[in-house]
């Protein structure tokens, strides 16, 4: 690996796990989009398979799956420390602990729940990617790129969803609003995705 591929899977990596890391700690929250319901996180999140699939396109399906485990400890110990600062005593002059714990304090359901459909949602994609992409010959960039978004997003929201919410309200109402949402999301970023993509091309002459 040469320094200018280390240097961009580098960055990739961070704003990888920052997403993860800032879905996390909002990720509990519901927000209304005209008639959509969905987690306030819904845009950060969807932008994590945008990184994957240029990670995939330019450096291939194993470092692909090095980011979603790397970002999937990540998101583990980022709970980990929220939880270890809200257990922490608070300062004799602090008077905002009860709201720093309403913010990052997580139910245990939207924890697995969310590890589940992160982990589960986010290998798929990297291999319906890579199907698409030997099945067109390395051919129609935007084709395998919002088919392997929009089929592991669908999955992703239905895990999510059903464990964290089941029992709770209505669930149809909240997985078609979180989707409708990544759906919309999945569709504009492509230009992003070709632009990314031919700069880091462009950029790394090992590729």
């Amino acid at each position: 690996m040469n320094d200018k591929t280390q240097t961009i899977q580098f960055v990739l990596l961070g704003l990888f796990v920052s997403i993860l890391v800032a879905s996390n700690a909002g990720g509990s929250k519901l927000i209304a989009i005209g008639s959509l319901t969905a987690s306030a996180t819904v845009i950060s999140y969807a932008l994590s398979f945008l990184i994957t699939d240029v990670v995939s396109e330019v450096y291939g399906a194993k470092v692909a799956n090095k980011f979603v485990w790397v970002g999937f400890i990540g998101a583990i110990l980022s709970v980990l420390f929220f939880m270890m600062a809200v257990a922490l005593p608070p300062a004799s002059f602090y008077n905002d602990q009860e709201a720093f714990e309403k913010v990052f304090s997580t139910t245990p359901r939207i924890l697995v729940g969310g590890f589940t459909s992160f982990l589960i949602s986010q290998l798929l994609d990297v291999r319906i990617f890579h199907y698409f992409k030997k099945l067109t010959k390395g051919k129609y960039l935007w084709l395998r790129n919002n088919a392997s978004t929009l089929i592991s997003q669908f999955i992703d929201s239905c895990i999510f969803i059903t464990i964290a919410f089941y029992g709770v309200t209505d669930l149809l109402p909240l997985i078609m609003g979180q989707y409708l949402l990544k759906v919309i999301i999945a569709i504009c970023d492509t230009p992003l995705v070709y632009a990314v993509t031919e700069m880091i091309k462009k950029w790394d002459d090992s590729v």
